[in-house]
């Protein structure tokens, strides 16, 4: 088991890097080739509907990573109906999406480039339900490849996109070409599972009843990576939301480095939260240490060398960012050790309990950005973070004590 975590651990780390990477090559290449304004809405267009991913998954991610290493048998039966289902959230997010951006009163400019970056959570949906599954086999090479065809196929479409001058409909347009040539390879691939839908509504209710917490979580989670930026858009207007979103993509960058160590981990911790409690206590505490070790080069460099970064990646331009950069170094050490403590909450019988505390850390840094940002700017925002950080890393981490020394 060892073996095959180091393996899997590895793959999805390595695939995230290079992904991220490309991903944030791209960021950045956009950053010098649009005006500050354009880039401010782009970078927010973005922010905003990768808030709706976690509401099109709505928790199946966890579920699946849950109860498909414990019956593995029965891989097919959960594969055709959660695809439907998935198929169906996929839809009701991107309307969900739509309704939102209109009671915020957005511009009809903004609203198109919603729809258009919106309409590929379809196809994303499908891809990432088969690309769940094979994480859950442990067959992670498939989710290698996907993270990085997926982001090498999006960049080289936008970079054509941006040389040919067709503006920003274009440059969300190639995420839709993206995602739709990586779903073709999937669904052609010799080792794929079998493609069906099956509408099977007491499944439905069956699963949503449980995954509707993990759902909540995830969502939770996402909006409150992206609340700086959505209300420094919404507050301080397109151009601070572009300073501010060329800094907050480095986290969200780095961040994907645990998680993907966070899925390499789920299947293992899911068995040993059932049969192990005393070693899953003992093996938390060494990822813990592991991740935290991984994260210092990264928050090292973002804390002291803040000012020949931004300038030498963004140009003079981005200089306001900097103070924010730097404090967001100490907010992607705080990420990195937050981030295993889901595997055993979202596993466990005190998951529904833990609800009303995500809820309260995702109020209080709303509440925190709306004070902060329009007294200090996206250096409030930035504040805001650490501060929400630091409840975290004391209420998981009571939880998961609870947990690994109660009862289920």
């Amino acid at each position: 088991m060892r073996k095959e975590l180091v393996k899997n651990s590895f793959l999805l780390i390595a695939s995230q890097i290079i992904a991220r990477s490309i991903g944030l090559i791209y960021f950045i290449f956009l950053a010098r080739n649009l005006s500050v304004s354009n880039f401010g809405i782009y970078a927010w267009v973005l922010g905003f509907v990768y808030n709706f991913f976690p509401v099109a998954d709505f928790g199946l991610e966890r579920y699946v990573l849950k109860y498909i290493p414990r019956n593995r048998s029965k891989t097919s039966f959960y594969f055709k109906r959660i695809l439907s289902l998935k198929s169906v959230l996929a839809i009701f997010a991107i309307f969900a999406c739509l309704v939102l951006a209109l009671a915020l009163g957005i511009s009809s400019s903004k609203f198109t480039l919603l729809l258009i970056f919106a309409l590929h959570l379809i196809p994303y949906n499908i891809a990432y339900t088969i690309i769940t599954f094979q994480n859950a086999k442990e067959e992670t090479m498939t989710c290698a490849k996907f993270n990085i065809c997926y982001s090498l196929l999006g960049a080289i479409l936008g970079v054509f996109v941006i040389k040919l001058k067709l503006g920003l409909p274009w440059v969300f347009g190639a995420y839709f070409a993206a995602i739709s040539l990586v779903l073709i390879w999937l669904v052609t691939k010799k080792d794929k599972l079998k493609i069906g839908f099956v509408f099977d509504r007491n499944f439905f209710k069956k699963v949503l009843k449980e995954s509707w917490m993990y759902a909540f979580l995830v969502i939770m989670a996402v909006f409150y990576l992206r609340i700086p930026l959505i209300l420094t858009g919404i507050l301080t207007g397109d151009y601070w939301a572009g300073i501010y979103g060329s800094v907050s993509k480095f986290i969200e960058a780095g961040i994907l480095i645990p998680q993907a160590i966070v899925l390499a981990l789920a299947p293992s911790y899911s068995i040993l939260l059932e049969k192990k409690k005393k070693e899953l206590g003992k093996v938390y505490l060494k990822n813990m240490l592991t991740v935290f070790l991984l994260s210092l080069p990264i928050v090292l460099l973002m804390f002291f060398a803040g000012q020949p970064i931004i300038l030498l990646i963004y140009g003079q331009e981005y200089s306001p960012a900097i103070p924010a950069f730097s404090l967001l170094g100490v907010v992607m050490s705080l990420l990195f050790v937050n981030s295993l403590a889901g595997n055993v909450i979202q596993n466990s019988q005190e998951v529904r309990k833990f609800i009303p505390y995500a809820f309260l850390k995702f109020f209080t840094v709303t509440v925190a950005c709306l004070f902060l940002i329009p007294k200090m700017g996206i250096i409030g925002g930035a504040w805001a973070m650490i501060g929400g950080e630091i409840f975290g890393l004391v209420i998981n981490n009571t939880f998961v004590y609870k947990i690994l020394n109660g009862k289920d």
